[in-house]
């Protein structure tokens, strides 16, 4: 099996495919668990953020940049490896992401400062990069004429992985050693995942590559979009920005921020953050229909965001994750019909790389406004800059339901 991952990474086309030759279901279960797994990862850490904060006595600034540390690899990486697996194939690209997982949950294992801690973060990102759009396509591939069900597999993996994040994180913190034991048994489930991906027998990747030898194949094509879905592209890029601008704060700030009304306890830390993410993968399930449904669960994203303020001005336990689960209802569904629509229209041969180019502008979501909040925290104060940050995204996410609904798609919403 080493042999043939090594022939489809080099673009080497292999003459007799060897391996399991899985049933379909399998194979979309581990395509799937292939783009879940390390947004999983990733958020392991945030009910550990105020452990790490604690233990190598970091600012609020030095935890945001640890948090941001991983989403600037996963927006390069997205450029640069978005459309490898057009001409690698699924598979190998997917078992290449996760086995740099590997070494990344290995480097913040043992971290013992800062530099540790971003050289992890940063591994992690170009993991997630090489993972998101080889396993999309992968699905696309595996359901063709499917778009609705291939978008809510996708959503619900990622999501549902984020989501799952930080209350394993937090559950397996109260065992042995607080981080050595959620990262350990993240590793295992890494390695066994890697293994049965390795021994799956490929299905040949969809493009030939181009004459010029390995690495001009793999050097990252200009950013194009296809015309046809050009305004749906990026209502669907702007409102994953801004969710992703939500969920960054709420897995990298929010456990230290509401400790006062969580009672300190990394399980309730992490409770939020789960509500949100677990809610919009929650989302994808649901079977909502309607014209505007992108722009009315865009409006209740708002009510969600106003409602996380006035929770913590009154110290609401309760009302802090009714709110948080609202925001990640709301914005799972608006996500979910928007993420459909451009995933109909794309053109079989440009789905990762378009994917992809999604992906990058919906990560700097996690990046750019959650490191200028971390900023603004240490300047101007954590409750002021918090509360702007939530009041200035639910203004953010009534423009874009305004939006949706003067928005005509060019195919009927799935």
């Amino acid at each position: 099996m080493p042999l043939n991952l090594a022939r489809e990474f080099l673009l080497r086309p292999n003459p007799t495919p060897r391996g399991w030759d899985a049933p379909h279901a399998i194979r979309v279960g581990l395509a799937a668990l292939g783009i879940g797994l390390l947004p999983l990862g990733t958020n392991l850490m945030t009910p550990l953020f105020p452990l790490f904060q604690e233990r190598m006595m970091l600012g609020n600034g030095a935890i945001t940049a640890a948090f941001v540390a991983y989403v600037l690899p996963v927006v390069f990486g997205l450029t640069l490896f978005g459309h490898w697996s057009e001409y690698m194939g699924r598979r190998v690209v997917l078992v290449a992401s996760l086995a740099l997982g590997i070494i990344a949950v290995t480097v913040l294992l043992f971290a013992s400062g800062l530099p540790g801690l971003l050289a992890g973060r940063a591994l992690h990102g170009l993991a997630v990069a090489l993972s998101f759009g080889a396993g999309a396509a992968a699905l696309r591939d595996l359901l063709p004429g499917e778009p609705a069900l291939c978008a809510r597999i996708i959503l619900l993996a990622s999501v549902g992985g984020g989501a799952a994040g930080p209350l394993v994180g937090g559950w397996l913190s109260e065992f042995g050693d607080p981080v050595g034991t959620p990262f350990s048994v993240y590793l295992l489930t890494m390695v066994v995942v890697v293994v049965l991906l390795a021994v799956v027998r490929a299905y040949p990747p969809p493009l030939v590559p181009p004459s010029g030898g390995f690495l001009r194949s793999l050097r990252p094509p200009r950013p194009s979009i296809p015309r046809p879905t050009f305004r749906i592209f990026f209502l669907t890029s702007g409102v994953g920005f801004l969710s992703f601008a939500v969920f960054g704060f709420f897995l990298s700030v929010a456990p230290a921020f509401y400790a006062p009304i969580l009672s300190g306890s990394r399980i309730m830390g992490g409770l939020a953050g789960a509500l949100l993410l677990g809610s919009s993968a929650c989302a994808q399930l649901l079977p909502i229909r309607g014209r505007h449904k992108a722009a009315v669960s865009l409006g209740a994203m708002v009510s969600g965001l106003a409602f996380i303020v006035v929770a913590q001005f009154q110290h609401l336990t309760g009302l802090l994750f009714i709110s948080a689960a609202l925001t990640g209802l709301s914005q799972g569904v608006a996500f979910r019909t928007l993420f459909a629509a451009l995933n109909s229209e794309l053109p079989s041969g440009t789905a990762a790389q378009t994917v992809s180019l999604m992906y990058v502008i919906t990560y700097l979501g996690s990046a750019i406004p959650v490191l200028g909040l971390g900023l603004a925290m240490d300047f101007w104060g954590a409750t002021a800059a918090v509360n702007a940050f939530l009041l200035g995204a639910a203004g953010a996410a009534l423009i874009f339901a305004a939006l949706c609904m003067f928005h005509r798609p060019s195919a009927p919403v799935p």
